[in-house]
């Protein structure tokens, strides 16, 4: 294979060296031009963290057969996993204006790197979309005749996304302006439903008012929502996460559906998509994956009769 694979990759690490070897198997069949590698470091007195980091580390040190420009930041501390892929991230686009992000769990599907670059150069001059995820949580949603969707509520970022230096620049880890009433005022008209807004409203004054060190995603979210910009979902899942079970911090349920979801490639050309967000999609996996209320028998049946129609 003589192609090479041009868009840069930032590859998040930190001590599952099993896991990382298999994604990084499956980013190495691109032959990936220009490649970043961000390590958090062992948590203090944790020497099988240290042991378990070395051996992540060796993986990048193997060689290669085409040419491939390694870039490393390896931290010496340990910066938590909401601080570290924060602090990888903004390093990642203070070096590149447009980038694909992994995870060290996330298995891709072999189209999903055609898939990241050419809606990366088809959308880099439009402030109205500001990701691309190749996770789809509904597997198959409208595929037969869309090759992506936009949406807001429904766009996941677990494992792998992709996106620009002109829409990662506004991030804030603290999301200081949420204290502001305006700002509260626009994020409600920008989600324009007030069932999503109790529900992160009561996330972002949680990353707002506490200190914490274990999310960074909530609030690239409400960064998104407070440009009111939109995300790109792929209309079949080229993403699935391995990382679920006991290694894993957010994600310890092996059983849960969202766990080593089926991949599936996508089909090239690309049918092109009006920017107008897919409010039923929206719906759909809000009720499905993040609300906590309990479901009425009417939802539910509400829900297969939507998926029943648009998953298949």
């Amino acid at each position: 294979m003589d192609k090479t694979f041009n868009t840069p990759i930032l590859l998040i690490t930190f001590n599952r060296p099993k896991h990382t070897r298999q994604v990084w198997d499956a980013i190495k069949k691109q032959h990936p031009k220009y490649m970043y590698v961000f390590q958090d470091g062992p948590r203090e007195g944790n020497e099988a963290d240290k042991e378990k980091c070395s051996a992540v580390r060796d993986i990048f040190d193997e060689p290669l057969d085409w040419d491939c420009e390694i870039k490393t930041f390896y931290s010496d501390v340990n910066l938590g996993c909401g601080k570290g892929p924060a602090v990888a991230i903004t390093r990642f686009f203070e070096n590149v204006e447009q980038g694909i992000i992994f995870e060290d769990d996330c298995l891709p599907a072999d189209s999903l790197f055609k898939f990241y670059e050419q809606l990366l150069n088809c959308y880099k001059d439009d402030d109205k979309v500001s990701l691309i995820t190749g996770t789809n949580l509904k597997a198959k949603w409208k595929y037969k005749n869309k090759s992506y969707i936009f949406s807001t509520v429904g766009a996941a970022t677990m494992g792998s996304w992709a996106s620009w230096r002109r829409a990662w620049i506004s991030f804030d880890y603290y999301i200081t302006s949420w204290s502001s009433e305006e700002t509260k005022y626009a994020v409600k008209n920008n989600l324009a439903n007030k069932h999503y807004f109790d529900y992160f409203a009561s996330e972002f004054t949680i990353y707002n008012s506490t200190i914490q060190n274990h999310v960074w995603d909530y609030q690239w979210f409400f960064c998104r929502i407070l440009s009111n910009s939109l995300s790109i979902v792929s209309t079949v899942n080229q993403m699935s996460n391995i990382g679920f079970g006991d290694e894993s911090t957010h994600t310890s349920n092996p059983t849960d559906s969202r766990s080593n979801m089926v991949l599936y490639d996508m089909k090239f050309p690309l049918i092109k998509s009006n920017i107008r967000r897919d409010k039923l999609f929206d719906w759909v996996v809000f009720n499905r994956f993040t609300s906590r209320k309990k479901k009425t028998i009417l939802k539910k049946i509400i829900l297969r009769c939507i998926e029943y129609l648009y998953c298949r």
